[in-house]
């Protein structure tokens, strides 16, 4: 029987190919094997669901199908309450409601977060020197005007003076067609002053859009508007 330089066999040599080929097959699965699974000993990452990977891999059997459903999840979790709880320092519970009666009423949550920011800093018992109350600092006689018969205490209820105060922007925004700034000012100094300077050709900008919508790379781009 022939034999190698190293006096192994040519079978010999091809069984040891067989068994490395297979070897490097198995480290090759392991090393790709979702983050979420807990085989080997395996510590599971932060944020990535368990069952996730595996759930994927039954239905394509494809470890970057795997890749791109985490992916996706991740930026929807980007745009949900938790984010914006860890970005404005707010309860999760407070940001839940903020952004889920921003979607009730057809208002963008990034705009809603943005407006309650400037308008109360996300304090529901906050009380203007002039009267205005709550989260999105209504005004008694607005706030009457969108719910006949409310009362003072009503209008501080945190769910309850979010319904009102987005409805009042959405109505806003629909009334100057779009045009965020203005629908803004017209939140905060009354559409009546605004279309007086808009009559008179003056601009009736006061810095409060700028406030809220921001400026340079933090500028809103959106239209402020969802539709449900």
């Amino acid at each position: 029987m022939a034999t190698t330089s190293f006096g192994a066999s040519p079978r010999a040599v091809a069984f040891r190919r067989g068994v490395s080929a297979v070897t490097c097959a198995v480290m090759v699965a392991g090393a790709v094997r979702p983050a979420g699974s807990q085989e080997g000993g395996r510590r599971q990452l932060p944020g990535v669901r368990a069952d996730s990977a595996q759930m994927v891999h039954r239905r394509t059997g494809g470890f970057w199908a795997w890749v791109l459903e985490e992916a996706k999840r991740v930026r929807e979790l980007n745009g949900g309450p938790l984010a914006f709880a860890m970005r404005y320092r707010i309860p999760t519970d407070q940001a839940k409601q903020i952004h889920d009666i921003a979607r009730e009423e057809g208002i963008d949550p990034e705009l809603g977060f943005r407006l309650v920011r400037v308008e109360s800093g996300f304090n529901p018992w906050a009380r203007s020197r002039v009267g205005a109350l709550g989260l999105t600092q209504l005004m008694p006689s607005t706030a009457r005007w969108l719910s006949r018969g409310i009362t003072r205490q009503e209008i501080l209820e945190p769910g309850t003076n979010l319904h009102i105060g987005f409805r009042y922007l959405r109505g806003l925004i629909d009334k100057y067609d779009g045009n965020l700034a203005l629908a803004l000012l017209a939140y905060n100094r009354g559409d009546g002053a605004v279309d007086r300077d808009l009559r008179r050709g003056r601009n009736p900008e006061n810095g409060y859009s700028h406030a809220v919508l921001g400026t340079g790379l933090q500028r809103y781009g959106g239209t402020g508007l969802i539709r449900n």
